[in-house]
């Protein structure tokens, strides 16, 4: 089997930045559950984190299709860059790769920037504060933004625009909303610094602020 460079590039890229996120994560996961303010709707805790994991299941099945590593599938049905006359194909997955690469260091970079303050769950830990340090300078969710960025990144680097839309109309709408309690209830422990924060942000959540639009 022969994968195609843009898959290949991926799967490389997917393996360092678990690599490097490992130690962060396993920190992440050792805080979950254990706040002072814990959320327990199924919407804002796991409605993200499982349709993203839905995403990325669709993407590796793209990825696969894209290379012909699925037999009795058509590869159009997951991958319709195929479709796009050269080299339009080609701009499609290597711009994908790219929106990737900044989303894995958006994703990593985020949680490292979160610190101690870091659980993978929506929650408010004891000694929670306000951080403005590394990527929470550039965007007030940068993990989620990184998270939304990879997984469009990567199903379009497969040629997949089926899973890009996912992303777009399932999985980013769900990380946004978790972004928008979370900030709920932040202002509400830690109260005017936070409040300020995002103000001085201009409540740029998931688009850094240099942008000239976003949310």
């Amino acid at each position: 089997m022969q994968l195609n460079l843009p898959t290949l590039t991926t799967a490389v890229l997917v393996a360092i930045g678990a690599v490097i996120s490992a130690p962060v994560l396993y920190k992440g996961f050792a805080r979950r559950g254990k706040g002072v303010l814990y959320e327990k709707n199924f919407l804002i805790q796991r409605a993200p984190q499982y349709s993203t994991l839905v995403n990325v299941i669709l993407i590796a099945l793209a990825h696969f299709a894209n290379n012909d590593v699925i037999p009795g599938i058509d590869p159009v049905f997951l991958t319709q860059a195929r479709l796009l006359p050269a080299p339009w194909g080609d701009v499609v997955q290597w711009s994908g790769v790219a929106i990737l690469i900044s989303g894995l260091i958006f994703m990593v970079g985020g949680w490292i920037s979160l610190a101690e303050c870091f659980t993978t769950d929506a929650e408010v830990l004891d000694g929670h504060k306000v951080r403005r340090n590394g990527l929470l300078g550039l965007v007030m969710h940068p993990a989620y933004s990184g998270i939304i960025q990879s997984v469009l990144g990567s199903g379009l680097a497969s040629g997949s625009f089926l899973c890009a839309a996912f992303t777009v109309c399932v999985v980013a709408p769900l990380w946004l909303n978790r972004a928008k309690y979370e900030e709920s209830i932040l202002i509400e422990n830690l109260g005017p610094e936070y409040k300020q924060y995002g103000e001085d942000m201009k409540w740029r959540r998931l688009i850094p602020k240099f942008i000239p639009i976003g949310i």
